[in-house]
């Protein structure tokens, strides 16, 4: 079940579109969870760098922690999605979108 979950993000990139090249940079799988690290390359020259870590609840794949991380061809941060428990004055805590390096830069 997890090995077809992971399975499936890798599938995704192999099909993509905007996805150029990409490398597997982790990749566990135990009996209840699993962990996955992914660096892309962009068509347009950008890079996405994510990670995600899932559980097995009650037969079901629960997506417990990930952080999406895309950055411009000049290294700055496009935006970085994640739930990484940070910022509580969030609406949406623990789920926030960072649009900079600014720490202050971020929404629900």
């Amino acid at each position: 079940m997890l090995e077809d979950y992971l399975d499936g993000v890798v599938q995704e990139l192999v099909i993509s579109h905007i996805v150029s090249s990409f490398r597997v940079l982790k990749r566990e799988i135990g009996e209840e969870d699993g962990y996955i690290r992914i660096k892309c390359n962009l068509s347009n020259g950008d890079t996405l760098e994510f990670a995600e870590y899932v559980q097995i609840i009650k037969n079901m794949i629960y997506l417990e922690t990930y952080s999406f991380h895309w950055q411009g061809v000049d290294g700055k941060l496009v935006k970085r999605w994640d739930n990484v428990k940070h910022h509580k004055e969030v609406v949406t805590y623990p789920h926030h979108l960072h649009l900079s390096d600014d720490p202050g830069e971020v929404i629900a």
